[in-house]
């Protein structure tokens, strides 16, 4: 999902659900991951985009937040 961002392929991020088992298992409802997809459709082609908080807490609880900007 990561490099998806990072490469700008909002294609693969709106198709969440055919994206396999790890996508499935990291969004088991749209609620908190489609307000990301609203946020990157604001990025501009000249925009910086920083990930940050990018830790894994307990081996698999994610909290990775990104700035546009």
């Amino acid at each position: 999902m990561k490099n998806y961002i990072l490469d700008g392929n909002h294609k693969a991020l709106i198709d969440f659900r055919n994206q396999g088992k790890a996508f499935d298992l990291a969004i088991p409802t749209p609620e908190h991951y489609l307000p990301m997809i609203y946020s990157l459709a604001l990025k501009d082609r000249q925009d910086d985009l920083l990930l940050f908080n990018d830790n894994s807490i307990g081996g698999s609880l994610a909290m990775t937040s990104f700035k546009i900007g």
